[in-house]
């Protein structure tokens, strides 16, 4: 089957748009990472991408920190469902590499990235909150934190898409206008160029620090579009949106309203993984979307992902 981006319109202003050359697929070998896996074979298919599954192993020594709660890993049972994932991925006809790496997370995904040229990490999370995620922690949390590449995180509550046809419709992108959020806009406007996608720019205004309303919504909405005007990506439908409440619970609810495919958001660096707190803004959006999250770190813009070129980059200014 074609991929939508072939239909683009011949008029469409010339951008170079995202390109996934190398994905990578981070396991923990559990049911929490089903979802991920097709969803990962799904873009692997779109994009044409060479697919590196990746499998860190804690033996000895390594606490199997991502394990449920007081269990450690069955070597055989351990050694079936590696197998198991192998004929999966060869059953499908995507060029794809298998990697069992000893060590954490954290630590293997990084060198796997750099090593194999990773242009996006896909990763399945369980959503733990509360006491199990502050003593156990999160693969998921701790892949977006380390990742120096867009990651997308498929959740126990996304319906990710099962298909060409609704893979990505509608994106929902949200700001805070800090530089973080910038980082990922980018990857959310080629997105909804290469699958001719529905974007809509979103703000959230924490509502306790809003004295006049009309006046705020007014002045944010301005702010939102100047993000990404119409005029300047007329490839995709752009809309734009100003809400006022808690930011997780806001972007979780519009998104879910909307029949969002994937929510992108720019991570901010100051909150480091090693803290662990349970209910971190995009932690919690993560565990509670009802579609994929793609989460990017402000480095990423300094590296040559998804070969943007400067002329596409040039949005910044509209931005400041």
């Amino acid at each position: 089957m074609n991929s939508p981006a072939l239909a683009r319109p011949l008029n469409a202003e010339r951008v170079s748009r995202v390109r996934f050359k190398n994905i990578l697929f981070a396991t923990d070998l559990t049911a929490t990472s089903a979802s991920a896996q097709a969803y990962a074979l799904l873009l692997a298919q779109m994009f044409g991408s060479h697919l590196f599954v990746l499998y860190a192993q804690t033996g000895p020594g390594l606490a199997p920190r991502y394990e449920t709660a007081w269990t450690s890993p069955d070597p055989k049972r351990e050694g079936i469902a590696i197998a198991e994932l192998e004929n999966f991925f060869r059953a499908s006809h995507v060029p794809f590499t298998l990697l069992v790496e000893p060590g954490e997370v954290p630590e293997v995904l990084q060198r796997v990235v750099e090593e194999n040229q990773i242009d996006l990490v896909i990763v399945g999370t369980h959503g733990r909150k509360g006491f199990f995620h502050v003593l156990f922690g999160s693969m998921a949390e701790s892949v977006t934190r380390s990742s120096t590449r867009p990651v997308i995180t498929v959740g126990p509550r996304a319906c990710a898409g099962a298909s060409f046809e609704h893979i990505l419709k509608t994106i929902v992108y949200a700001t805070d206008f800090s530089e973080e959020s910038r980082s990922a806009l980018p990857y959310a406007i080629s997105l909804a160029q290469e699958f001719h996608a529905e974007l809509l720019i979103l703000h959230v205004a924490p509502e306790h620090m809003v004295h006049d309303r009309v006046h705020a919504e007014g002045y944010l909405m301005n702010r939102i579009k100047a993000v990404a005007p119409q005029s300047r990506f007329p490839w995709c439908t752009l809309r734009h949106l100003v809400e006022f409440g808690d930011p997780a619970r806001r972007i979780l609810a519009v998104a879910k309203d909307q029949n969002a495919d994937l929510i992108v958001l720019g991570l901010h660096r100051s909150v480091q993984f090693t803290s662990h707190f349970p209910d971190r803004l995009s932690y919690s959006i993560v565990c509670d979307a009802s579609c994929p999250v793609m989460s990017v770190l402000p480095a990423a813009r300094e590296i040559k992902l998804a070969n943007l070129t400067s002329d596409f980059l040039r949005v910044g200014p509209l931005m400041n």
